[in-house]
């Protein structure tokens, strides 16, 4: 009896033996294929996110074509086995890898809109569809699954138009009124989003006024907080608050000393009072005044010590292919406090146009960025400028009714709209402005 007991033991035991190790080579093939399986999952959403950060950048600068090849070049580099066939990138399948782009601050096209039709002229956003990529099991074949195809996504967007960029930036860090409207002029912004980079906590932004402050598409944020009970301006949409700074979008652009040919040196203040034209060169300031027009020459006009630029009485600036840098007396050393500034008073209007084939395109007023003087419109005509202005440490004052329009980023250290002429801010991602900030992911 004893004996026939043990021998159906033994015969229970290897039945249990025979369950547990098929429980563990499942156990196994959970362990290590699940690893093999996140890992590659993670590999391939790093090669996404870096191709798709790579092509959004290069779509901004150099267009579509160069785009495509950024991120065959970034998926490869990441170890991602790409199609064959030339043009899979934009065939319109899905299912061996896919490049689309779109302009922000729409959403991508889905499904893709066709072979060769993903990337339109003018985009300022890309996502990446990685090429599926295979990856072999060790212990899931037992249960039969013994491979599994992975892709991932990520979608990037390009300069100040991307989420929680700008296209009017107050970078001022601390101080109160970084944004202040006391009037019934208003601020319009397309093209890209607001920031006011202020951690004042109750008023980094204040409304006093009745202009409304609006970012058409794009949003508002204020990373302190605001304060705009006094008048009947409103924000739209409204801000959100908090938040990481941003940061200065055209920290990257060359000072002017840094160009490959630098203005010239060096010439002492310039009054004008009558017609005169001017070439370019570092100047230690120009005031026109009177009924003066002063015509300068295509290039870069460098201005070191007060007033700067001055134009006041019926005085008027004129010009093709020029940008206006504000320096100090030291330059070409960097400022570190206030220097030359830009003002126009009376019936004074700067009627300069942007180079749009320089290392400065896009680009009409560029003050040192520790310049802290203070850049004024305070004139009857108010000002239109059809290129950007970057004055990232200096205030800028408007009190002229007719306002102010800059047809490009506009980025100072604080705003103050104290005139009934609206500030209208308008971003066209499709010109190109050297030394915008890099992308960011999007998704």
């Amino acid at each position: 009896m004893l004996r026939d007991r043990g021998g159906s033991e033994r015969g229970s035991v290897a039945v249990t033996v025979a369950l547990s190790l098929t429980l563990l080579l499942a156990f196994a093939a959970l362990v290590v294929d699940v690893g093999l399986n996140w890992a590659a999952r993670t590999s391939a959403q790093t090669a996404a996110d870096s191709a798709a950060l790579a092509g959004a950048s290069t779509l901004l600068l150099d267009g579509p074509a160069a785009a495509f090849d950024t991120v065959e070049t970034f998926l490869g580099n990441n170890q991602v086995t790409l199609p064959a066939a030339a043009g899979w990138a934009d065939d319109g399948v899905v299912s061996n890898g896919e490049v689309v782009c779109w302009t922000m601050p729409n959403n991508p096209p889905d499904p893709p809109p066709g072979p060769g039709l993903n990337c339109p002229d003018g985009s300022n956003a890309l996502q990446v569809i990685t090429p599926p990529i295979n990856v072999q099991y060790a212990f899931a074949p037992i249960l039969g699954r013994a491979s599994n195809s992975i892709k991932a996504t990520a979608a990037a967007g390009a300069g100040p138009a991307a989420p929680n960029n700008c296209v009017l930036c107050l970078l001022e860090p601390n101080l109160p009124s970084a944004l202040a409207v006391t009037s019934n002029g208003g601020v319009d912004v397309s093209g890209g989003g607001i920031v006011v980079n202020s951690a004042h906590t109750t008023a980094a932004a204040v409304l006093s006024g009745g202009g409304d402050v609006r970012a058409i598409q794009h949003q508002i944020r204020v990373i302190g907080g605001v304060d705009d009970d006094p008048g009947g301006g409103q924000f739209i949409p409204p801000p959100e608050l908090g938040g990481p700074t941003v940061p200065d979008p055209l920290a990257d652009l060359l000072t002017a000393d840094a160009l490959a040919a630098p203005p010239p040196c060096c010439s002492g203040p310039q009054v004008v009072v009558s017609d005169t034209t001017l070439s370019q060169g570092v100047y230690e300031s120009i005031s026109v005044s009177g009924n003066a027009t002063l015509t300068l020459e295509p290039g870069v006009y460098v201005l070191t010590d007060p007033p700067g630029l001055s134009v006041t009485g019926n005085g008027q600036v004129v010009g093709n292919g020029v940008t206006v840098y504000l320096a100090c007396s030291g330059y070409p050393a960097p400022c570190v406090g206030p220097g030359a500034q830009l003002s126009l008073a009376l019936n004074g209007r700067y009627l300069a146009r942007a180079p749009t084939d320089t290392e400065y395109a896009g680009l009409s007023i560029f003050s040192d960025r520790g310049n802290t003087a203070p850049i004024v419109i305070a004139n009857n005509a108010g000002l239109n400028l059809d290129g950007a202005l970057y004055a990232a440490g200096a205030p800028l004052t408007l009190t002229a009714s007719p306002g102010l329009r800059v047809d490009g980023l506009l980025v100072t250290g604080t705003l103050l709209l104290d005139g009934n002429g609206p500030v209208d801010v308008n971003y066209d991602p499709s010109v190109l402005l050297p030394g915008v900030g890099g992308p960011v992911l999007i998704r």
